[in-house]
């Protein structure tokens, strides 16, 4: 069984890709924008004294990375996994309506300014597959 776990860049960040080897010149530093795909493999490796790496690949290169430095971008919100994004727009859209509702001015634009943000996301996404 081959699983994929794909994931999006929601916010632009630098990612120094650092090869396991002694040579220095594998490191390169790797621009991910908004909307790029992450897609992180069942493929992986253990390096000693450094831990777990996971194979992914992102536009079009592949490269092993640390599993910390995943689980950091998700707690950073730079990343968010498909699902998520769509469980959150689903919760804005809640949220936007609610607040109509409710008459509530502030919490509408707040909720609509976000809602409006990841639609934006899910745009991008659909124009790079």
């Amino acid at each position: 069984m081959n699983m994929t776990n794909d994931f999006i860049v929601t916010t632009p960040f630098q990612y120094l890709i650092e090869c396991t080897c002694p040579r220095p010149e594998h490191t390169f530093i790797l621009n991910l924008q908004v909307g790029d795909r992450i897609t992180i493999t069942e493929e992986r490796k253990y390096v000693d004294s450094l831990g777990w790496m996971l194979l992914v690949h992102i536009n079009e290169y592949n490269f092993f990375m640390f599993i910390d430095e995943i689980e950091e971008f998700i707690t950073e919100k730079k990343i968010s996994s498909i699902i998520d994004m769509e469980l959150r727009m689903n919760y804005l859209t809640y949220k936007v309506n609610e607040s109509l509702d409710s008459l509530n001015k502030d919490l509408f634009d707040m909720y609509a300014k976000e809602l409006n943000d990841w639609k934006q996301i899910q745009e991008s996404i659909s124009v790079l597959k």
